[in-house]
């Protein structure tokens, strides 16, 4: 059996109006082939992260986002529970992109 993608999942979250996520449908359309990559490396990063559960490997996932656009940084957090629980994605979001945006809504752009 294939393990499931992250854009499968999104998918799936965007069809379900029962989810936490503020995935919809045409969440994804505003990625660009460089985003699709930083997510790509994103979700392995953050499954190390839950095996290690080691602070400093969320340094790697805060490099990685520094390459996506600004105004689609939302949907990696959305991801988070992908990997771990819906509680991660507010309790690891803040330590990934820092102090100082975590306290800004990151879903600014989100449709």
């Amino acid at each position: 059996m294939k393990k499931q993608t992250w854009q499968q999942w999104t998918r799936e979250c965007a069809k379900d109006p029962s989810s936490p996520s503020k995935l919809r449908k045409g969440s994804l359309a505003a990625l660009t082939g460089t985003d699709v990559d930083v997510l790509d490396a994103f979700v392995p990063i953050l499954e190390l992260y839950a095996r290690t559960e080691n602070k400093r490997v969320l340094e790697a996932a805060t490099i990685v986002l520094d390459e996506m656009q600004r105004s689609t940084r939302w949907i990696a957090k959305e991801l988070i529970p992908f990997v771990l629980d819906w509680g991660d994605r507010e309790r690891l979001w803040p330590l990934i992109v820092g102090p100082d945006i975590s306290d800004i809504n990151c879903l600014t752009f989100a449709p």
